[in-house]
């Protein structure tokens, strides 16, 4: 069982991805939106995996991304979007994947493409000697 963080603005999206990954069997905390993840971050919450969404208010994912690379060490980051009326979503998964996500999923996925993202990252966590 890993511990992940899922960080995403929507409730209703936050419910679904919560669902999927408590489904495989992991520990699910939630945040909604990058500042509360961070503060968790902050307070020394650890996780195995961060599930975030890119676009938020109040602190984007990419903040997000780069709060895990320094006070989360070993944890993997999955980053997700559907973008925004301006902003494509293949622009903010790269500019999440240029801040070190380890992998990124566009909205809408199937909940079986997330579980095997998840496994996925998880997978390659459990078998990196550097990793937490």
């Amino acid at each position: 069982m890993a511990k992940v963080l899922v960080v995403e603005d929507s409730a209703a999206v936050r419910l679904a991805v919560t669902e999927v990954i408590e489904q495989a069997g992991h520990e699910v905390t939630e945040a909604e939106n990058g500042r509360v993840a961070i503060a968790l971050l902050d307070g020394g919450a650890l996780f195995d995996l961060i599930v975030t969404d890119v676009l938020m208010p109040e602190a984007d994912g990419v903040e997000v991304i780069k709060a895990a690379r320094t006070r989360n060490p070993g944890g993997r980051v999955l980053a997700m979007s559907g973008g925004a009326p301006n902003l494509p979503a293949g622009y903010a998964l790269k500019m999440a994947e240029m801040f070190a996500a380890d992998a990124v999923l566009y909205k809408p996925f199937l909940n079986e493409e997330l579980r095997k993202a998840v496994a996925r990252l998880l997978s390659a966590a459990a078998d990196d000697p550097a990793a937490g």
